[in-house]
């Protein structure tokens, strides 16, 4: 840890680094040799490696595992962040690119959104589903006049919604639309506003 400290962490080795997200949790085994054995097959095998194998095989305990998982994680979000000043993102590997770091080294496969803008412009990635497509999802947009009746427009957009649905394996269960006067629901019509809880 010192090391760390004096050299910078550009200057240890990765089993001097994973020996630091080790360190300070009681264990008996030296955090070195834990290190060195999760190393043994290089990094890649540990961004890949999933809770299970950290606490069955790897022998890691829960509160190491914690915090290497969300050291690969934070790994992972950097190298996405270096690529979101306001990129245009038009043609698919620019998409790619962005995408690479959160689902490249996965052991699972996960299904996400890449939301933009009309100029192409990235809004944010969000993860739909995490494993075999089979889940739910609800959808909701808001109608700034107040009125939540919903338009030509938006009942086109459920069909095609509940389509796509279709085609992917995933349920949706409804589509909301949300106003200042009340809300509606694709699946059971008109709603008053809900009684919102003060936050503290």
């Amino acid at each position: 840890m010192s090391r760390i400290l004096e050299l910078g962490p550009g200057a240890v080795s990765d089993v001097e680094l994973v020996a630091a997200l080790l360190a300070g949790t009681g264990r008996r085994e030296r955090p070195e040799g834990v290190a060195a054995r999760l190393l043994e097959d290089g990094l890649l095998r540990l961004r890949r490696m999933p809770v299970c194998e950290l606490l069955g095989e790897a022998r890691v305990r829960p509160v190491q595992a914690a915090r290497l998982l969300a050291a690969v994680e934070l790994g992972r979000r950097m190298m996405a962040a270096e690529q979101r000043e306001r990129e245009r993102f038009l043609a698919p590997d620019r998409i790619a690119a962005r995408l690479w770091p959160l689902l490249a080294d996965l052991a699972h496969e996960e299904f996400w959104a890449f939301l933009m803008t009309a100029r192409m412009e990235e809004i944010r990635s969000v993860r739909i589903a995490s494993g075999r497509l089979t889940q739910c999802v609800a959808f909701a947009h808001n109608h700034p006049s107040g009125d939540p009746t919903p338009s030509a427009d938006d009942h086109r957009l459920q069909l095609m919604l509940d389509e796509a649905g279709r085609a992917l394996g995933i349920r949706v269960v409804d589509h909301l639309v949300i106003a200042a006067g009340g809300f509606h629901s694709a699946r059971t019509g008109a709603g008053e506003p809900p009684q919102l809880r003060a936050v503290a």
